[in-house]
């Protein structure tokens, strides 16, 4: 948004047209991270599963998990061991389905923050594809 006062050009939330797995990577992720932030992970999870080439069943599965978590995010005290749980069967689901590539490695990383916040490891969270 570029808001123009005497002439002065101020530029206010540079993040635009950035799909949401950019703006998750840049983020440094906590234990003490807000919800907000865990919420923003998982969405860019969201976006990398619609890309891999996995059976829409398989997708639709992972999209229950997430939205699963999602919910619990939105929670004044998320419980993060549903959260956790979540995750562990999204990443089982893609061990199942045999996904692969580039994009693999791009839900890898958001997992891996997930993981911090969770207080735990991405191998904890079923992570060892």
């Amino acid at each position: 948004m570029v808001v123009i006062m005497n002439d002065v050009f101020h530029i206010e939330h540079q993040q635009a047209g950035r799909d949401i797995y950019h703006i998750a990577g840049d983020m440094n992720i906590t234990q003490n991270s807000p919800p907000e932030d865990i919420l923003k992970i998982i969405q860019a999870i969201q976006q990398k599963v619609g890309d891999l080439d996995i059976d829409d069943k398989n997708k639709k599965e992972i999209k229950k998990q997430l939205e699963s978590a999602k919910i619990e995010l939105d929670d004044k005290n998320p419980d993060k061991s549903s959260i956790e749980e979540s995750l562990k069967k999204t990443t089982g689901i893609l061990k199942e389905a045999k996904a692969t590539g580039e994009t693999l490695k791009d839900i890898g990383v958001m997992v891996g923050k997930a993981a911090v916040w969770l207080g735990t490891n991405a191998a904890a969270l079923g992570w060892l594809l």
